[in-house]
C-alpha cells in the first residue's frame, strides 16, 4: 500500500475496492492476504483489523499486516503486552520473498467511498467524487435500515466515525430520517464503555440511534437490524452481504462514514466533513 486515504474513506473502503478489482480466486483462494507497504502506516490498528477481517470475504484464509512500531505501541498500550518482546518476536517478509497470488499496489489517495450491491461483496461500485454524495451506478437508493456493527464495523474507530457524523447532524440540528431505523451495535464492553466516557453514547441516543449492547447480530441474521421483508432495504457496515444473511431484504455494504451519513439522509449517501452544512 501507498498514499494516504482522503477525507471520508476508511479501511473499508479499502477492502471493499480490493473485493472488486483484485480478489480474484485465481490471486486469494485459500492463501494468506498479507497487507504492508508505507501506505499501511497511516491506518490505524483498529483499521487494520478491518482489512484483515474481511480477507475471508476475498475467498482467502486470512489477512496479515506487517508489523510496525504502531502495533507495537498498540499492544504495549492496549494489551499491556511488553513492546520491546513483541518486536523480537514478530516475523517480516524475507527480503525477495515470492508470493504466490502476486504483489498489488494500492494506491490509498485513490480510493473513494464504496459500496457493494446486495448479494456479494466483491461486487463493488466507487462514489462519484466529481458529484459530491453520489454513488455511481446506484442513483438514489432509499434505505429502510442503517446498521453500524459487528467485528468488521464495532470497533474503537468505527464507533468514532458514526460519532463523527452523528455530532455533525446534531450541530445541524437533524435526527435519524423518519422511515429510517439506524442501529449501532457496539463491538464489546471495552468499546461500550469508551463510547459512555466520550459522551458519544448520549449523542447517539439524542439524534434517535438505536444502541446495541455487544454481541453478534444482524450480520448472523440475530436481533435488532435484520430485514423483514423483501423489500426492505439496507445499508450496513458488517462484512458480508450475501442474499438471505441478514434478513431477506437487500443489503448493499458500506464504512461506517457512508451508513451513517445516510441515516440522516434516507437514501445511499457517501459522506464528507461539513456535509449537513
Amino acid at each position: 500500500m501507498v498514499g494516504t486515504l482522503n477525507e471520508g474513506c476508511t479501511a473499508k473502503d479499502v477492502i471493499l475496492f480490493i473485493l472488486s478489482d483484485h480478489a480474484r480466486e485465481e490471486l486469494t483462494l485459500n492463501r494468506s492476504m498479507e497487507f504492508g507497504g508505507p501506505g499501511l502506516s497511516s491506518l490505524s490498528i483498529d483499521e487494520r483489523a478491518t482489512l484483515c477481517n474481511m480477507a475471508t470475504e476475498c475467498s482467502g484464509r486470512t489477512g496479515i499486516c506487517e508489523a510496525d512500531e504502531a502495533l507495537y505501541d498498540w499492544m504495549e498500550r492496549a494489551q499491556g503486552l511488553d513492546k520491546e518482546r513483541m518486536r523480537a518476536l514478530s516475523v517480516m517478509p524475507d527480503e525477495g520473498a515470492k508470493y504466490d497470488g502476486g504483489v498489488h499496489t494500492i494506491d490509498l489517495s485513490q480510493i473513494v467511498p464504496m459500496v457493494a450491491h446486495p448479494g456479494d461483496p466483491d461486487k463493488g461500485i466507487p462514489s462519484d467524487p466529481t458529484n459530491g454524495a453520489h454513488i455511481s451506478d446506484i442513483g438514489s437508493v432509499a434505505i429502510d435500515i442503517a446498521y453500524g456493527g459487528s467485528c468488521t464495523a464495532g470497533k474503537e474507530d468505527d464507533v468514532a466515525y458514526y460519532a463523527e457524523v452523528c455530532q455533525e447532524a446534531d450541530n445541524a440540528g437533524l435526527q435519524v430520517k423518519e422511515g429510517v431505523d439506524f442501529y449501532i451495535q457496539y463491538g464489546s464492553g471495552q468499546v461500550k464503555d469508551l463510547a459512555v466516557r466520550k459522551g458519544w453514547h448520549d449523542l447517539f441516543l439524542k439524534v434517535g440511534v438505536k444502541l446495541i449492547d455487544p454481541g453478534c447480530g444482524a450480520c448472523i441474521g440475530a436481533g435488532p437490524g435484520v430485514s423483514i421483508t423483501p423489500e426492505q432495504v439496507t445499508v450496513s457496515a458488517i462484512n458480508r452481504n450475501f442474499q438471505g444473511r441478514s434478513g431477506p431484504g437487500k443489503l448493499y455494504l458500506a464504512s461506517p462514514l457512508t451508513v451513517a451519513a445516510s441515516a440522516f439522509t434516507g437514501e445511499i449517501t457517501a459522506w464528507k466533513n461539513g456535509f449537513f452544512d
